[in-house]
């Protein structure tokens, strides 16, 4: 079957889908890990803010079924406007030891989260890769995100176009449709706001308040399903922010799923494509520099710049094989505008699955 044929089929079947479809937004905030969660169910709330000035975090705290009881699994990284930079020296944690706490105070308007633990302070190393530079220490950290903005939930919102493109590239068989499914199980929704932190730190207090990205997902995910992703999302000086994301997988390898957003007077403008050098999907590493391409449902388009401070590197494994996941916090030029944000990129260790 020809690929526009395809792409007409696919665009008429979601359009239908999503009007038949509700997604309870209020529910979707006050998720949590169910009980029983199978090893293979993550349930993950994500926030992360930056200044013009230096400041910056990141913070994931994913709730997921274990072998032998639920876990915790942790990102938390930081850096300060005089140039520090730490990151959690432990990654996995059972559930109910995990130095990370996430409450929803209000849905879609507020949430607090904190950290209380172990943290190790890193530079940048080769390929600014974070390396330790001292020893462990003990770090106190509270944040209250608050937002008046609406939720960009990933499978209502993505452009159509986007979904289309992936799906008719691939080769349909009954193991494809199958396997399509699972790809759609997980929920994702976005939400950008501001947050107002401290953090506490060798005998220091850091202050970062700043246009925040809240983001959660629930549903089955395996890192090693997985062949690949780019991400980067971030806040402009022009007060709109940006969203451009392609990630691969074993069924929809060849043009990758593309999804995104420019949010702009209150409203999330859909990404319809985006390009990403093939080099970047195809490295293994994080880029430490590079440019993206996207283009909206609005006509407009971006060029997006950036540049990495540092990279935060985190690996997974479970029984199909290893991931690694690398966090960077970055500055933007988006047409012009300057910008700071995160840059996140992640690859299957198995290199044959990224061609």
């Amino acid at each position: 079957m020809k690929t526009a044929i395809k792409r007409v089929i696919i665009k008429s079947a979601m359009t239908k889908r999503r009007k038949d479809e509700h997604f309870d937004e209020v529910a979707a905030d006050l998720m949590t890990l169910p009980e029983n969660a199978a090893i293979d169910y993550n349930n993950s709330y994500y926030f992360a803010a930056h200044d013009m000035e230096g400041n910056a975090f990141f913070y994931r705290l994913g709730q997921r079924g274990g072998v032998n009881g639920p876990v915790a699994e942790i990102w938390f990284g930081f850096q300060t406007h005089d140039g520090k930079m730490y990151m959690n020296s432990q990654m996995l944690y059972e559930l109910d030891k995990s130095p990370c706490k996430v409450k929803c105070i209000e849905p879609l308007k507020k949430w607090e989260f904190t950290f209380n633990g172990a943290m190790v302070p890193v530079k940048p190393g080769e390929d600014l890769i974070a390396e330790p530079c001292g020893k462990e220490v003990n770090v106190e950290f509270s944040g209250i995100f608050t937002s008046s903005e609406g939720i960009f939930e990933f499978g209502r919102d993505t452009h159509v176009d986007t979904f289309s493109a992936a799906i008719a590239a691939e080769k349909w068989t009954k193991e494809f449709k199958e396997n399509l499914k699972s790809v759609r199980s997980q929920k994702r929704t976005e939400q950008f706001g501001y947050v107002e932190s401290k953090v506490k730190v060798e005998g220091k207090e850091y202050a970062i308040n700043a246009t925040s990205i809240r983001d959660q997902a629930f549903g089955k995910r395996i890192w090693s399903d997985m062949n690949h992703y780019s991400w980067l999302v971030g806040g402009l000086q022009d007060e709109t922010c940006f969203n451009l994301v392609t990630v691969y997988y074993p069924i929809l390898n060849k043009v990758g799923l593309a999804t995104g957003y420019h949010l702009k007077n209150k409203e999330y403008v859909p990404l319809v494509e985006s390009q990403f050098p093939k080099e970047q999907k195809l490295a293994g590493i994080a880029p430490t520099s590079g440019v993206a391409t996207a283009k909206f449902a609005d006509k407009t388009t971006c060029k997006v710049e950036f540049d990495t401070t540092i990279i935060f590197p985190y690996v997974f494994t479970d029984e199909h094989g290893g991931y690694n996941v690398f966090e960077c916090i970055s500055t933007f030029n988006f047409n012009g505008v300057k910008g700071a944000g995160i840059t996140e990129w992640s690859y299957n260790q198995d290199r044959s699955r990224l061609l």
